[in-house]
């Protein structure tokens, strides 16, 4: 069954919420209210041992366009090991280009040729760009979108590379892929797509746009060729990852179980526990790609708690999706969460209230969350 189906299957009860956002700060609790800051929320959980995922819901808006930012990473990643692993390939498999990439985010200082195993690791403890760009280009923009599709994510769009223009998103380039000893597996061509756009309706939002060159072009902005990734998908997406028995063997990956589990692991490793690439800790905190229960500290998370999962940032719009569990504890979760923190409605001119309201109101929905579920279990 569906996600949403199941969602609106089982109601969310007003007590559930009432004791979330008691439980916050109440100038945090009351963004979830006002209708400014678009909050979507969609948590499911159950006790340790169980098969079924109660799931409460707040105003999600599936086909309502918000920018899910580098929680496109999420398939992405997942996608690029279902080809490789098709391909035979592991995590050890190196791919990239025989042709210079176009557009994007691709300094001159990235190599050619990358492991699968690095890039989820670029990917997942600090969220850098460049890997989805590459993938982007290897998996193509045609065969993305029909494998989303088949998974049962027909309205999502990955059809443009991370600090990208538009103009360059259907066309990618040629490269190989090499097995971990050096052999070929496979070769891609350079490819031209076709172009999508958001499939919901209309994409417009905002009271402008600064151009790089400084120009404001006033009035909403057409974001119908930027990525798309309704909540309750993304949502999926890693629930059908972490718990693949829970959905439609149709909607599972096709990575193999070995693969899987070393992804989840990649996926939970912090930017100080990475040993390649190496990261300072002063400036990639544990919480800097982890919204949920820890995103508003410099701190070190508790030992105890595990978060898999993957956030999104961009134009004011913040996003998490994550898996959360912690030892000592009966409960585990799977939380996902949008808010818009844009007071101008200005894009791209970097005003945006991440640090004042963004990150506090993920983190504390994320502790209020936890407590309420560990109270009531």
């Amino acid at each position: 069954m569906p996600l949403l189906a199941c969602a609106s299957a089982v109601q969310a009860r007003p007590a559930f919420w009432t004791q979330v956002f008691a439980a916050m700060p109440k100038v945090l609790a009351e963004m979830a209210h006002n209708p400014e800051h678009r909050v979507q929320i969609l948590c499911q959980f159950r006790q340790l041992g169980t098969s079924h995922w109660h799931t409460r819901h707040w105003q999600l808006q599936p086909n309502r366009w918000f920018s899910i930012g580098s929680v496109a990473k999420l398939p992405m990643a997942l996608l690029a090991c279902e080809r490789v692993a098709a391909l035979g390939g592991t995590l050890q498999s190196t791919l990239g280009f025989t042709q210079v990439p176009i557009g994007g985010e691709w300094p001159e200082s990235e190599p050619a040729f990358e492991s699968l195993e690095r890039s989820l690791v670029r990917t997942f403890t600090v969220s850098e760009n460049v890997p989805f760009n590459r993938w982007y280009d290897f998996l193509g923009v045609d065969a993305i979108a029909e494998r989303l599709a088949a998974l049962g994510y027909p309205s999502a769009r990955l059809i443009s590379r991370m600090s990208a223009p538009v103009r360059d998103n259907t066309h990618t380039r040629a490269g190989r892929v090499y097995a971990a000893m050096g052999d070929v597996l496979s070769e891609f061509p350079e490819r031209i797509g076709h172009e999508r756009r958001f499939a919901l309706g209309d994409a417009r939002t905002g009271k402008g746009f600064l151009q790089d060159d400084g120009r404001l072009l006033e009035g909403p902005h057409d974001f119908s060729k930027a990525n798309f990734i309704a909540l309750a998908d993304a949502h999926r997406m890693l629930r059908a990852l972490v718990d693949p028995a829970s959905v439609p063997e149709s909607q599972r990956w096709a990575i193999p179980d070995v693969m899987r589990k070393e992804v989840l692991r990649i996926m939970a490793l912090l930017p100080r526990e990475s040993s390649d690439p190496v990261y300072s800790e002063s400036e990639y905190y544990d919480g800097y790609a982890r919204f949920f229960l820890i995103g508003d500290s410099p701190s070190r998370k508790p030992e105890a708690l595990q978060l898999i999962g993957k956030v999104g940032e961009a134009y004011g719009f913040l996003s998490d999706v994550e898996y959360i569990r912690a030892q000592g504890s009966s409960m585990e979760c799977l939380l996902a969460a949008n808010v818009y923190v844009n007071a101008d409605g200005i894009f791209n001119d970097d005003k945006y209230e991440y640090e004042t309201l963004g990150y506090p109101f993920l983190a504390a929905l994320g502790r209020a969350v936890w407590q309420v579920l560990n109270t009531n279990a």
